[in-house]
């Protein structure tokens, strides 16, 4: 810990995100850059090495970024989304519950927005639907259901959505 602040990267950076104990950094190059605990695979740098300085994941193209607890979320520029860490409850959307070091391609094209939940991950499309994937134990999908998701499931078919979330809930409107 320190009083004061310390730099971490020297200059461009366009976003931050920041999960439980790992941060990601999106350049203006579109570079993306991940720092913190890495012992579920989160910084996507195909290791469990937990990292004092930023690594680099992704050299270009990469639009946003969004952090979960143990997980983390990008999109490209084209409207691919991908993603990397702790899988356990299905948070990645790649149909399965394992937990990946490197990044997933989950959705290859159409996705314009992204956000992490704590367990949980959600997406908009080109076409205003809102996706979910990951931990629904408490309903927080909003969709009438207490499943978890692995794979992407569509929660509202379009309009404008707003999205806010908790550990173990998350608000939806239309």
């Amino acid at each position: 810990p320190s009083a004061t602040p310390k730099k971490v990267i020297d200059k461009n950076v366009t976003a931050v995100a920041a999960g439980y104990s790992h941060s990601l950094f999106l350049k203006k190059d579109g570079s993306l850059w991940s720092t913190g605990n890495n012992w579920l695979g989160q910084l996507g740098d195909s290791t469990n090495s937990n990292r004092s300085s930023p690594v680099r994941v992704i050299d270009a193209n990469v639009h946003s970024i969004a952090a979960g607890a143990f997980h983390s979320l990008f999109l490209k520029k084209d409207g691919s989304l991908w993603a990397m860490g702790q899988n356990e409850n299905g948070q990645l959307g790649d149909g399965t519950n394992t937990d990946r070091s490197s990044p997933v391609n989950v959705v290859d094209a159409n996705v314009t927005f992204i956000t992490a939940g704590y367990y949980n991950s959600f997406f908009l499309k080109n076409n205003g639907s809102l996706w979910v994937m990951g931990k629904n134990g408490g309903g927080q999908f909003g969709n009438g259901t207490f499943s978890s998701q692995a794979s992407p499931v569509e929660v509202l078919s379009s309009g404008m959505v707003w999205v806010t979330w908790g550990e173990d809930h998350s608000l939806l409107s239309k």
